[in-house]
């Protein structure tokens, strides 16, 4: 017993006795430390490195949990709260969309339905049509060299190479996109939320969002899918609740953060949404094309 007591409270510093913060050098009047913030109790017992760290697990987690359920059933309060500066109880925005982003897409790789790489006729593209494609590239494929050793490379093994490249550049494709849209929500409610990142915070949060509630639509649909037999038609439908969930998400909680009019809050519910849509297909256009001369 007096071993374990030893190890417990062994390496107090003299900082600590006398009062004073270790890393600073400041007096101490409470726990932690008024100038530099650092616990006072500044000791390398065994104790103190396990409540430490035990502490610090819980608490990041007691976050984010609390952060995903705000998400899903209070639309806008996150980012109210958050822009009313009341943040120590949530994780940071940019924070908790890495996070949530990453494990996206991680499942979209594993359940979604794999992408099929579609011609202006709408069939889908095969390796032997490479041959016709690069007689005819149009303007912009004219300057490829070895346009068609590129195209063989892409859609050989039922595009396995593509579909690789474009998992790996949508995230990056959203970094860009979201920043954009948050520029038109800014552009709209620049009277409500005078400054851009208010409004950049209010797109992450939205997105964060969209991300958790079709990562549990995947999660669910899988299952259902296999014991239904009918794999496409249940995404779809996953899908399309996701939609009509997400509008009226979206319009509640630009309701709570924006305080404007049903009408304007309409308007700006269908500019977001056309912001959305034109900047995500220009920027998947953009990355397939990359995608598409780098495999």
């Amino acid at each position: 017993m007096r071993l374990i007591h030893c190890l417990l409270h062994w390496g107090t510093t003299m900082n600590e006795v006398a009062g004073h913060c270790a890393n600073c050098g400041a007096l101490l009047t409470d726990r932690y430390c008024g100038r530099c913030g650092q616990d006072g109790h500044a000791s390398l017992s065994l104790r103190h490195f396990m409540h430490e760290l035990m502490e610090g697990l819980f608490h990041v987690d007691s976050k984010f949990w609390r952060t995903l359920r705000t998400l899903l059933t209070r639309p806008g309060l996150l980012t109210e709260q958050y822009l009313a500066g009341k943040r120590h109880s949530y994780s940071p925005p940019f924070r908790s969309y890495l996070v949530i982003s990453i494990v996206y897409f991680v499942l979209a790789s594993i359940f979604a339905e794999p992408a099929k790489v579609m011609s202006s006729g709408g069939r889908e593209m095969q390796a032997s049509d490479c041959a016709q494609i690069a007689a005819n590239p149009g303007w912009v494929l004219r300057f490829v060299p070895d346009l068609e050793a590129s195209c063989v490379r892409a859609l050989t093994n039922d595009a396995q190479a593509l579909r690789v490249a474009m998992e790996n550049l949508l995230p990056k494709v959203m970094f860009v996109v979201l920043p954009l849209v948050a520029l038109v929500q800014f552009w709209i409610y620049r009277r409500q939320r005078p400054l851009y990142l208010e409004n950049l915070v209010f797109v992450l949060h939205f997105q964060s969002f969209y991300y958790v509630a079709s990562a549990f639509a995947l999660l669910l649909a899988a299952p259902i899918a296999a014991l239904a037999g009918a794999g496409a038609k249940v995404a779809d439908l996953f899908e399309f609740v996701i939609y009509i969930w997400s509008v009226v998400y979206l319009f509640i909680a630009m309701r709570r953060v924006y305080r404007a009019s049903i009408l304007k809050t309409l308007l700006g519910l269908a500019a977001l949404a056309v912001s959305y849509i034109v900047f995500y297909a220009l920027g998947v256009g953009v990355a397939s094309m990359y995608a598409f001369l780098r495999v």
